[in-house]
């Protein structure tokens, strides 16, 4: 992502009217003054650049966790008269959610610097809690699937570890609520497509 620059009007705008001042003055400026190389132009990006790729990061930070929402609301629900029937199915679950964790996690993971600190504060909050929910929710597949059929035992450890990994993402569900102690991305969020409601 790139911003727009531009050279900073005031430097130039101060040259151009002092020679003015000088020629009404009846002064000419020293011919061929022996002054030291002008500094380099300063580029500072301009605050519609900065408005634009701030609305992108809100809007692929608020993208990334509505795509978890989603995908959680269509989560399967657990169903079968046999302990066999219910662990595949508890097993289905753990895989639908841990395939949408992992989508959430690489959303974050992809999503650039965010152009004000607090952006990245929240998404390295966001992505550490996706993270230790996706890697919980794995685990408790893998051991789910290569316990015995009749394992009653791991059917309990494999809930217990979908509710622990539900617990971490239980806080990290609104994306706009993580970022309103920052101006900049609370107006960002105001206009971010993925950000509204």
């Amino acid at each position: 992502m790139c911003a727009a620059h531009k050279t900073s009007a005031g430097f130039l705008g101060a040259a151009g009217i002092a020679l003015a001042a000088m020629a009404l003055a009846g002064c000419a400026p020293d011919p061929a003054p022996q002054a030291a190389p002008a500094p380099p132009p300063v580029t500072t990006s301009s605050p519609a650049a900065d408005s634009a790729a701030t609305v992108a990061w809100m809007n692929g930070f608020c993208g990334a966790v509505r795509d978890f929402v989603d995908g959680n609301n269509k989560m399967p629900s657990t169903s079968g008269e046999t302990v066999e029937a219910i662990k595949k199915s508890t097993s289905d679950q753990l895989g639908h959610y841990s395939t949408i964790l992992s989508k959430t996690v690489d959303g974050l993971s992809a999503l650039p610097a965010s152009p004000v600190p607090a952006g990245e504060t929240a998404k390295q909050e966001f992505l550490g809690k996706y993270t230790a929910a996706r890697d919980k929710t794995v685990k408790a597949k893998a051991d789910l699937d290569a316990s015995g059929k009749n394992d009653t035992a791991a059917q309990g450890r494999a809930v217990e570890g979908l509710i622990a990994a539900q617990k971490d993402t239980n806080g990290a569900l609104d994306p706009v609520a993580a970022i309103l102690g920052a101006p900049e991305l609370k107006t960002a969020a105001a206009t971010a497509e993925r950000c509204r409601p």
